[in-house]
């Protein structure tokens, strides 16, 4: 099978089980398809603007309109299923999770007779095959990502559990047709607190964790998902890079993609305080540029010793508001600032879990 253009492409991919298996109409009823399973994040199987103009609704209008025209893959669970629960189905879902949504959502809307045209009322097209667990997650991670490329958090997902199955790092980037550099790069990503991933992966909420700058959490809105800025792939690594426990690089995450407090100044002109933040980052700035030069140490800096009330000795001024959440603000702030600017060259100063502390 030829490679896709996944980032790090290479020129083949392993299959499992790769016979010739028949198709045959399966009751959805005997299907256990559990999504947290899915390679696929499942905010994502349902968000089809990206890839087909028609969306979710538009795939499910085809089916309706046309039949199914691909299987689904199917498992015989023997009572357990891929995640290790006990289940009562016959079957377990492998692949083809958006089928298998469009197809279950037009037997529950009985829109027409039949629901699908080419399959009895309540049933699905599937192939079944006897899978173990790898093969079956190396199976899943090949039908998304042929299909359109998984979203960063969905690869290192796919990676991650791959790897905790027990495969090295080449036999990973072999059956998912990427090179070995880029596995490395998503198990390191894999190694961030679970609770990490989760919401950037599902946008699931963060509980509250406790380190010595006090407690952080991120909370859910009415859709139980939680409303925060979305970091790319290298920035979650450079998070991974950081020293700490669990519970501080949580901390750190929740602080980076927590929504800033809407501003009171209705005008837009710059308020007292967005001039101290900018100070602080162009202070920081300078520092960063000063580590690339050779001027400063690498792992000589840490904000909580240079950011503070000017008027108790400190370097970079934080203004009137001393308080904890304005340092941590600031901290993070210099920290973005410091490390763009050493970045642009030779290799950065060791980056600080605590950015800041109360004066």
């Amino acid at each position: 099978m030829s490679a896709h253009t996944l980032k790090g492409k290479v020129t083949h991919m392993a299959t499992p089980n790769a016979a010739v298996h028949t198709s045959m109409p399966v009751e959805l009823s005997k299907i256990h398809a559990d999504p947290n399973w899915n390679s696929r994040a499942a905010r994502n199987v349902r968000d089809m603007a990206d890839t087909e103009s028609a969306g979710f609704d538009g795939f499910e209008g085809n089916i309706r309109t046309s039949g199914q025209i691909t299987a689904v893959i199917l498992r015989n669970t023997g009572g357990k299923t891929l995640a290790g629960g006990k289940t009562d189905k016959q079957f377990e879902l492998v692949c083809g999770f958006r089928r298998h949504g469009a197809i279950v959502d037009l037997n529950a809307k009985k829109a027409s007779k039949p629901c699908v045209p080419n399959l009895p009322d309540g049933c699905i097209m599937a192939e079944v095959r006897d899978l173990t667990p790898t093969e079956a997650r190396i199976l899943n991670g090949q039908e998304n990502t042929l299909r359109k490329n998984l979203k960063a958090p969905d690869l290192v997902f796919l990676a991650g559990d791959l790897a905790k199955a027990g495969m090295a790092q080449v036999p990973i980037s072999e059956s998912l047709g990427i090179t070995q550099g880029w596995v490395s790069k998503l198990l390191k990503v894999a190694s961030l607190p679970p609770a990490v991933l989760a919401n950037w992966r599902d946008e699931l909420p963060i509980p509250a964790v406790q380190t010595k700058d006090g407690t952080f959490e991120l909370k859910a809105e009415a859709n139980g998902r939680t409303r925060s800025k979305e970091l790319t792939e290298p920035e979650m690594r450079a998070l991974a890079e950081l020293k700490g426990t669990p519970e501080e690089i949580t901390a750190r995450y929740i602080r980076i993609v927590k929504p800033a407090p809407a501003q009171g100044d209705s005008d837009g002109a710059p308020t007292e305080k967005d001039k101290v933040l900018e100070n602080v980052k162009e202070s920081a700035a300078l520092m960063g540029c000063m580590v690339r030069c050779g001027v400063l140490d690498n792992g000589s800096l840490d904000w909580n010793r240079v950011i503070g009330p000017k008027k108790k000795g400190y370097p970079i001024d934080c203004g009137k508001d001393d308080s904890q959440d304005r340092l941590l603000e600031l901290g993070d702030a210099a920290q973005e600032a410091f490390d763009k600017e050493v970045t642009k060259g030779a290799k950065g100063a060791e980056p600080r879990i605590t950015p800041s502390a109360t004066a």
